[in-house]
C-alpha cells in the first residue's frame, strides 16, 4: 500500500508531541513534590488563582487556566468538598464566586514552600533564557490562538 501523506511526516518534528512531553516531565516533578498533600497540579494552579483572586468565577478560572469546563467543575468539586474552597452566589446568579476557606489558607501555607522550592530548581535547571522563551512562546500563542482555531 503506497501512503505518501503518511510517508511525509515525521513525528520527531511534532510541536504538539514536543509540547506534551515537556508538560509530562516538568508535571511529573511537581506532582511527586505536592503528593503529600493530596493535590493535584491542576487543583494547586487553581487554589493559587483563587487566593490571588477573591471572588473569581468559575468561568474566568477555566479562561485563565486555559482549563475545560469540565475539569474545572471536577477540580473545584474536589476541592470544595476538601474544605479548600467554598463557593457562593455572585451578584450575576449565571456565576459563583469562588473564595479559599480557612482549611485551604492553611493547605496553602504548608505547600506553598515546597512548590517555591520546587519552582526554584527547575528554575535553576532551565535558566532564565529557556524562561523567557517559553513566556514568549506563550504569549504567541494566545495572540494567535484563534487563528489556529479557525
Amino acid at each position: 500500500m503506497e501512503t505518501p501523506n503518511f510517508d511525509n511526516i515525521n513525528p520527531r518534528e511534532c510541536i504538539n508531541a514536543k509540547v506534551r512531553r515537556l508538560h509530562r516531565m516538568i508535571d511529573t516533578v511537581y506532582k511527586k513534590r505536592i503528593k503529600e498533600f493530596d493535590l493535584k497540579g491542576s487543583m494547586l494552579s487553581i487554589l493559587f488563582i483563587i487566593g490571588k483572586n477573591k471572588g473569581i468565577n468559575q468561568k474566568e478560572l477555566a479562561d485563565r487556566l486555559v482549563l475545560d469546563q469540565s475539569t474545572m467543575s471536577r477540580d473545584i468539586k474536589r476541592l470544595v468538598d476538601k474544605g479548600w474552597v467554598l463557593v457562593s452566589k455572585a451578584e450575576d446568579t449565571r456565576y459563583s464566586e469562588l473564595e479559599i476557606s480557612k482549611a485551604g489558607y492553611k493547605l496553602l501555607e504548608e505547600v506553598s514552600p515546597v512548590w517555591e522550592r520546587t519552582h526554584k530548581e527547575v528554575e535553576a535547571l532551565l535558566g532564565s533564557f529557556s524562561i523567557q522563551q517559553l513566556d514568549n512562546i506563550t504569549i504567541a500563542i494566545q495572540n494567535n490562538i484563534g487563528e489556529l482555531n479557525k
